[in-house]
Order: C-alpha cells, then structure tokens, then sequence
C-alpha cells in the first residue's frame, strides 16, 4: 500500500505545520510570478530561466522564492551536477501565478516530469480557505475523505485538487481510491488559514523512504462573503463533495503538462 504511506505523510506534516511557505500576491499586471517546487529526492537542482540563473542549490522537497516574470514565453532549464535535466518552455500570462513542479513520474526510475499549476487566486473571504492537494509522487493514487465522506478522490501523479471551505479544523483520514478500507490513518485534525490558498506537494518516492511534503500559503484578496467552490484542476481526480457532505458542481481549471 505505498500510496496509503505517502498521503498518510502528506497529511501528518500538514497538520504539524511542517515546510509552510508564505508568499506575496501575484505580480504586476504586466508580468507573472513562478515558484519552483523541487520534488526530486536526494538530487540539488538549479533552475534557469532564458539561459538566467533564478534559483541554484534546491534541495528535494523545497519550493524556491517567488520568481517575477514578464509575460510572454520564455524556456526554464532545470539542472543537477552540471547535467541538464529538463528544458521546457512555458507562457506566462500577465498577473499570473503558477507553479513549476519537477517531480518524479509514477515509475521511479522514470525520467523527471515537469507539472505547471495555475495557482487559484480568486479572492475568498476571511472565513474560508482555499485548499490544494497535488499529488508528485511516484505512487498510485488514494482518496483522501473528510468526517468519513471522500473529499479529494483518485488523485494520481501530476494532478491537483482544490476546494474551498469554511476556515475550521477537519477530521480527515485516508482509504485506497475506491475502497473505504483499511483505514491508515486518522482521523487527524487539520486547520486551515482563512482568506488564503494552502497548498499541499506530496513528492518523493515511498520505496526509497524519500516521501517528503511541502506546504505552501499563498495570501489572497478576501471578500465578504461567498459560498464554498470547487476547482478541479486535474484531469481524471476529482474533488467528490463540498463541505456539507453534498455533492457540487465541478469548475475545471487545465493542468499543463
């Protein structure tokens, strides 16, 4: 059940707190901003944007500065020991916020994957969180439920789900996707900051005991109210209930690959 282990770790480590990230707004009207999110373990990775060094040094299971981008294409190259990786170009859109995820495939033995993520930054009021869970690890997928009702189901390598909810503690634990059982862990009890988007990266690889997590807060403008929504932003999860427990409508938002 290496699936079970990675996200039994991923929610561990949210509700300790472990990795958080606190990040600015995105950038200025005529630009964008990137976060690189280093998922290869026991490797260092520097990043270069249009031939420019932007990040050096990430160790696994970090996430890099916020990176101001002017709009338009532009070529990221991630390199480890002097070995180029991965290049890829990416079009950043003016007021965008994205993350650049380099993460292992579902085999691990798999050459590196790069995931963009177009961060949900619509506004949410005080009272609600907007929360993610993208799942980079080399494993199957699971579901993940909430006071016993499946909240984010099937999530596989390379997809992201997002909901927003009331700001509160949840009961959470975690089954096999599509089974309810064996229960592996929980119920645990997991708080999230209102008016902002928590993100969650699982990465890593279970079989080497390289399963990390890191937590990222991105701030965001509040309103005054607003019922809770759902963004599925992967291609084949789903985001199954909102927080009452009934089902609602899916917005789907791409996930670049």
């Amino acid at each position: 059940m290496r699936h079970v282990h990675t996200w039994a770790t991923v929610l561990a480590a949210l509700c300790a707190g472990a990795f958080a990230f606190a990040a600015t707004p995105a950038g200025a009207a005529d630009g964008g901003e990137l976060f690189v999110v280093q998922g290869l373990p026991g490797r260092t990775v520097d990043v270069a944007l249009d031939g420019d060094t932007v990040a050096r040094g990430l160790a696994g299971a970090t996430l890099s500065r916020r990176i101001p981008v002017d709009a338009g294409r532009h070529t990221l190259t991630f390199t480890s020991g002097g070995s180029r990786l991965l290049a890829r170009t990416v079009n950043v859109k003016a007021g965008s916020s994205t993350d650049a995820a380099l993460h292992l495939p579902v085999d691990p033995t798999g050459a590196p994957v790069l995931t963009l993520f177009d961060n949900a930054r619509a506004p949410v009021p005080a009272s609600k969180a907007s929360v993610t869970v993208a799942h980079l690890a080399a494993v199957p997928p699971a579901d993940v439920r909430v006071g016993g009702k499946v909240l984010f189901a099937n999530i596989a390598n390379g997809e992201a789900l997002n909901l927003v909810v009331p700001v509160g503690t949840y009961r959470v634990d975690i089954v096999p996707a599509g089974a309810t059982s064996p229960v592996v862990l929980g119920p645990l009890d997991l708080t999230v900051k209102g008016g902002s988007l928590n993100r969650v990266f699982a990465v890593g690889d279970p079989s080497s005991s390289t399963m990390r997590v890191v937590v990222q807060v991105l701030g965001m403008a509040s309103t005054g109210s607003g019922a809770p929504g759902l963004v599925d932003t992967g291609t084949g999860g789903q985001a199954a209930l909102n927080s009452t427990g009934a089902s609602s409508p899916l917005l789907r938002v791409p996930l670049r690959r």
